[in-house]
Protein backbone atom coordinates (compact mmCIF):
# COMPACT_ATOMS: atom_id res chain seq x y z
CA UNK A 1 0.00 0.00 0.00
CA UNK A 2 1.25 3.48 -0.90
CA UNK A 3 0.72 5.41 2.34
CA UNK A 4 1.13 8.73 0.54
CA UNK A 5 -1.58 8.12 -2.01
CA UNK A 6 -3.79 5.02 -1.75
CA UNK A 7 -7.50 5.37 -1.07
CA UNK A 8 -7.34 2.42 1.35
CA UNK A 9 -5.13 4.27 3.84
CA UNK A 10 -7.10 4.36 7.15
CA UNK A 11 -8.67 7.62 8.30
CA UNK A 12 -7.21 9.34 11.35
CA UNK A 13 -8.77 8.50 14.73
CA UNK A 14 -10.21 11.14 17.01
CA UNK A 15 -7.58 12.30 19.53
CA UNK A 16 -4.81 10.48 17.69
CA UNK A 17 -1.39 11.85 16.73
CA UNK A 18 -2.49 13.38 13.43
CA UNK A 19 -5.57 14.89 15.06
CA UNK A 20 -3.37 16.92 17.42
CA UNK A 21 -0.81 17.56 14.68
CA UNK A 22 -3.45 19.23 12.50
CA UNK A 23 -4.78 21.38 15.35
CA UNK A 24 -1.30 22.39 16.54
CA UNK A 25 -0.17 23.34 13.03
CA UNK A 26 -3.35 25.38 12.52
CA UNK A 27 -2.89 27.24 15.81
CA UNK A 28 0.76 28.01 14.96
CA UNK A 29 -0.24 29.47 11.58
CA UNK A 30 -2.97 31.50 13.24
CA UNK A 31 -0.52 32.82 15.82
CA UNK A 32 2.03 33.62 13.12
CA UNK A 33 -0.46 35.68 11.12
CA UNK A 34 -1.55 37.61 14.21
CA UNK A 35 2.00 38.20 15.41
CA UNK A 36 3.06 39.34 11.93
CA UNK A 37 -0.08 41.39 11.26
CA UNK A 38 1.86 44.59 10.52
CA UNK A 39 3.92 42.76 7.91
CA UNK A 40 0.75 41.22 6.44
CA UNK A 41 -0.84 44.65 6.12
CA UNK A 42 2.30 46.27 4.72
CA UNK A 43 3.02 43.48 2.23
CA UNK A 44 -0.60 42.54 1.56
CA UNK A 45 -0.20 42.12 -2.19
CA UNK A 46 2.79 39.82 -1.82
CA UNK A 47 0.97 37.78 0.81
CA UNK A 48 -2.14 37.68 -1.36
CA UNK A 49 -0.20 36.26 -4.31
CA UNK A 50 1.44 33.57 -2.18
CA UNK A 51 -1.89 32.58 -0.66
CA UNK A 52 -3.42 32.40 -4.13
CA UNK A 53 -0.56 30.19 -5.35
CA UNK A 54 -1.00 27.84 -2.37
CA UNK A 55 -4.79 27.73 -2.86
CA UNK A 56 -4.47 26.84 -6.55
CA UNK A 57 -1.81 24.20 -5.78
CA UNK A 58 -4.17 22.63 -3.23
CA UNK A 59 -6.92 22.40 -5.85
CA UNK A 60 -4.53 20.74 -8.31
CA UNK A 61 -3.45 18.22 -5.66
CA UNK A 62 -7.03 17.48 -4.63
CA UNK A 63 -8.48 16.88 -8.08
CA UNK A 64 -5.35 15.09 -9.36
CA UNK A 65 -5.89 12.55 -6.58
CA UNK A 66 -9.54 12.10 -7.50
CA UNK A 67 -8.72 11.69 -11.19
CA UNK A 68 -5.83 9.24 -10.82
CA UNK A 69 -6.97 7.33 -7.73
CA UNK A 70 -10.76 7.10 -8.11
CA UNK A 71 -11.31 7.90 -11.78
CA UNK A 72 -13.12 11.02 -10.58
CA UNK A 73 -15.95 9.24 -8.79
CA UNK A 74 -18.69 11.88 -8.76
CA UNK A 75 -20.14 10.52 -5.53
CA UNK A 76 -17.30 12.25 -3.70
CA UNK A 77 -15.12 14.12 -6.22
CA UNK A 78 -17.35 17.04 -7.15
CA UNK A 79 -16.62 20.46 -5.55
CA UNK A 80 -19.77 20.23 -3.47
CA UNK A 81 -18.51 19.65 0.05
CA UNK A 82 -18.84 22.93 1.92
CA UNK A 83 -15.08 22.98 2.53
CA UNK A 84 -14.42 22.76 -1.21
CA UNK A 85 -16.88 25.54 -1.93
CA UNK A 86 -15.07 27.61 0.70
CA UNK A 87 -11.72 26.97 -0.94
CA UNK A 88 -13.08 28.10 -4.31
CA UNK A 89 -14.54 31.21 -2.67
CA UNK A 90 -11.09 31.86 -1.23
CA UNK A 91 -9.55 31.79 -4.69
CA UNK A 92 -12.24 34.13 -6.02
CA UNK A 93 -11.62 36.54 -3.13
CA UNK A 94 -7.85 36.48 -3.64
CA UNK A 95 -8.41 37.31 -7.31
CA UNK A 96 -11.08 39.99 -6.85
CA UNK A 97 -10.73 41.23 -3.23
CA UNK A 98 -14.53 41.59 -3.09
CA UNK A 99 -15.95 41.93 0.42
CA UNK A 100 -19.19 40.19 -0.59
CA UNK A 101 -17.21 37.07 -1.51
CA UNK A 102 -15.41 37.16 1.83
CA UNK A 103 -18.76 37.45 3.64
CA UNK A 104 -19.84 34.13 2.15
CA UNK A 105 -16.45 32.51 2.74
CA UNK A 106 -16.41 33.62 6.38
CA UNK A 107 -19.79 32.10 7.22
CA UNK A 108 -19.40 28.92 5.17
CA UNK A 109 -15.86 28.61 6.52
CA UNK A 110 -17.04 28.37 10.12
CA UNK A 111 -17.51 24.67 9.47
CA UNK A 112 -13.73 24.42 8.99
CA UNK A 113 -13.26 24.86 12.74
CA UNK A 114 -15.45 21.83 13.34
CA UNK A 115 -13.49 19.82 10.77
CA UNK A 116 -10.33 20.32 12.80
CA UNK A 117 -11.85 19.53 16.18
CA UNK A 118 -14.09 16.68 14.98
CA UNK A 119 -12.55 15.36 11.74
CA UNK A 120 -14.75 13.04 9.69
CA UNK A 121 -13.17 10.70 7.10
CA UNK A 122 -9.85 12.57 7.12
CA UNK A 123 -6.57 11.04 5.96
CA UNK A 124 -3.22 11.32 7.84
CA UNK A 125 -1.00 14.35 7.31
CA UNK A 126 1.44 12.43 5.07
CA UNK A 127 -1.32 11.40 2.65
CA UNK A 128 -2.06 13.54 -0.41
CA UNK A 129 -5.63 14.12 0.71
CA UNK A 130 -4.48 14.77 4.27
CA UNK A 131 -2.21 17.53 3.00
CA UNK A 132 -5.04 18.85 0.86
CA UNK A 133 -7.40 18.77 3.86
CA UNK A 134 -5.02 20.79 6.01
CA UNK A 135 -4.21 23.42 3.37
CA UNK A 136 -7.87 23.81 2.43
CA UNK A 137 -9.16 24.24 5.98
CA UNK A 138 -6.22 26.33 7.19
CA UNK A 139 -6.67 28.79 4.32
CA UNK A 140 -10.41 28.92 4.98
CA UNK A 141 -9.76 29.98 8.58
CA UNK A 142 -6.86 32.33 7.83
CA UNK A 143 -8.31 34.19 4.85
CA UNK A 144 -10.92 36.20 6.80
CA UNK A 145 -8.15 37.35 9.15
CA UNK A 146 -6.02 38.28 6.15
CA UNK A 147 -8.96 40.18 4.63
CA UNK A 148 -9.48 42.09 7.87
CA UNK A 149 -5.79 43.00 8.15
CA UNK A 150 -5.14 43.78 4.50
CA UNK A 151 -8.44 45.18 3.21
CA UNK A 152 -10.38 46.27 6.33
CA UNK A 153 -13.07 43.66 5.75
CA UNK A 154 -15.45 43.03 8.65
CA UNK A 155 -18.35 40.54 8.86
CA UNK A 156 -21.77 42.14 8.55
CA UNK A 157 -25.21 41.01 9.67
CA UNK A 158 -26.63 41.49 6.19
CA UNK A 159 -23.79 39.26 4.97
CA UNK A 160 -24.93 36.67 7.51
CA UNK A 161 -28.49 36.71 6.19
CA UNK A 162 -27.37 36.47 2.57
CA UNK A 163 -24.93 33.68 3.38
CA UNK A 164 -27.62 31.71 5.17
CA UNK A 165 -29.86 32.09 2.13
CA UNK A 166 -27.08 30.66 -0.04
CA UNK A 167 -26.58 27.87 2.49
CA UNK A 168 -30.26 26.92 2.25
CA UNK A 169 -30.00 26.68 -1.55
CA UNK A 170 -26.81 24.62 -1.23
CA UNK A 171 -28.35 22.28 1.35
CA UNK A 172 -31.49 21.62 -0.69
CA UNK A 173 -29.37 20.96 -3.78
CA UNK A 174 -27.06 18.37 -2.16
CA UNK A 175 -29.92 16.82 -0.19
CA UNK A 176 -31.69 15.83 -3.40
CA UNK A 177 -28.48 15.19 -5.38
CA UNK A 178 -26.90 12.74 -2.92
CA UNK A 179 -29.41 9.89 -3.45
CA UNK A 180 -29.06 10.21 -7.24
CA UNK A 181 -25.28 9.73 -7.25
CA UNK A 182 -24.78 7.89 -3.94
CA UNK A 183 -23.09 11.06 -2.70
CA UNK A 184 -22.01 12.15 0.74
CA UNK A 185 -21.98 15.90 0.23
CA UNK A 186 -22.35 17.88 3.43
CA UNK A 187 -21.83 14.47 5.06
CA UNK A 188 -25.53 13.69 4.80
CA UNK A 189 -24.84 10.00 4.09
CA UNK A 190 -21.99 9.32 6.53
CA UNK A 191 -23.08 11.68 9.29
CA UNK A 192 -20.52 12.67 11.94
CA UNK A 193 -23.36 12.92 14.48
CA UNK A 194 -26.83 11.41 15.01
CA UNK A 195 -26.58 8.96 12.14
CA UNK A 196 -29.65 7.09 13.39
CA UNK A 197 -31.94 10.14 13.36
CA UNK A 198 -34.65 10.31 10.67
CA UNK A 199 -34.36 13.13 8.14
CA UNK A 200 -37.44 14.91 9.44
CA UNK A 201 -35.57 15.45 12.71
CA UNK A 202 -31.97 15.69 11.48
CA UNK A 203 -32.58 18.27 8.73
CA UNK A 204 -34.29 20.94 10.92
CA UNK A 205 -31.58 20.51 13.57
CA UNK A 206 -28.87 21.04 10.95
CA UNK A 207 -30.57 24.18 9.62
CA UNK A 208 -31.04 25.64 13.11
CA UNK A 209 -27.49 24.70 14.11
CA UNK A 210 -26.04 26.35 11.01
CA UNK A 211 -27.87 29.60 11.66
CA UNK A 212 -26.69 29.45 15.27
CA UNK A 213 -23.03 29.05 14.33
CA UNK A 214 -23.37 31.88 11.79
CA UNK A 215 -24.66 34.09 14.63
CA UNK A 216 -21.92 32.93 17.00
CA UNK A 217 -19.26 33.53 14.36
CA UNK A 218 -20.60 37.00 13.61
CA UNK A 219 -20.87 37.94 17.29
CA UNK A 220 -17.44 36.58 18.17
CA UNK A 221 -15.74 38.35 15.26
CA UNK A 222 -17.39 41.69 16.10
CA UNK A 223 -16.50 41.30 19.80
CA UNK A 224 -12.85 40.58 19.01
CA UNK A 225 -12.74 43.50 16.58
CA UNK A 226 -14.07 45.86 19.28
CA UNK A 227 -11.53 44.54 21.79
CA UNK A 228 -8.66 45.08 19.37
CA UNK A 229 -9.90 48.58 18.51
CA UNK A 230 -10.18 49.52 22.18
CA UNK A 231 -6.70 48.17 22.82
CA UNK A 232 -5.26 50.28 20.00
CA UNK A 233 -7.02 53.39 21.32
CA UNK A 234 -5.72 52.80 24.86
CA UNK A 235 -2.19 52.35 23.53
CA UNK A 236 -2.47 55.58 21.54
CA UNK A 237 -3.61 57.53 24.62
CA UNK A 238 -0.70 56.17 26.66
CA UNK A 239 1.75 57.23 23.97
CA UNK A 240 0.37 60.79 24.10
Amino acid sequence: MNLLWDQEVPYIPLFGFHYFLYITAMLLLLLLMIRRRKFVRRKSETVRKWLLLIAVAQQILLYSWYIFETGFDISDALPLHISRISSLLGIVFLLTKKHSTMDLLFYFGLYAYGSFFYPSRVYPAYHALGMSFFINHALTILLPIFAALAYDWRPSFIGLIKSYGWFLLYFVFVYFLNPLIDGNYFYLKHRPFFGHWPDNLYVPVVLIFTFAIFLIGYGTARFLDRQVSHGIKRSSRRLK
